[in-house]
């Protein structure tokens, strides 16, 4: 993952994703950990396109809180967290979406279709699901902002 490639505000999400598994006390810093990032973002991207899809925001980040107050905690010394696999894959995908939309950096919409491609056996997967947050609707209010 080249931070390089990524607009100012993606690299602030994924620091606030970092500083949300350290509040929560996980051992990872997974996708979810990156989407309740996006989702705060006070002036950000992806509430306005939620709030335009008719999404409430504060329920979908609630929702984002409830599938991390499940995950395991750690403590101790040496709890440092580290990116998953699953992360990492995202960002990849991301980067192919920036690519399709010939877009030269990950931008917030990048990293938000490449969540909406997760499967349903993912948390942030089923979460899109149950928000109806679907590819083609967040295309469309896209465009419409682009």
């Amino acid at each position: 993952m080249d931070m390089n490639k990524m607009t100012q505000k993606s690299q602030e999400a994924l620091q606030e994703g970092q500083n949300a598994a350290l509040r929560y006390s996980h051992a990872e810093v997974d996708s979810e950990h990156l989407l309740l990032a996006l989702s705060t973002q006070g002036d950000g991207l992806l509430a306005r396109l939620l709030a335009r899809m008719e999404v409430a925001v504060d329920s979908f980040r609630a929702a984002v809180e409830g599938e991390l107050e499940k995950r395991p905690r750690v403590s101790g010394p040496g709890k440092e967290s580290y990116i998953t696999r699953r992360l990492q894959e995202l960002f990849v995908r991301a980067e192919d979406e920036a690519g399709e939309l010939r877009d030269d950096y990950i931008s917030v919409e990048h990293l938000v279709l490449a969540f909406i491609d997760e499967e349903a056996d993912s948390a942030a997967g089923r979460l899109c699901a149950r928000f109806n947050i679907t590819r083609e609707r967040f295309l469309a209010v896209l465009m419409e902002i682009r």
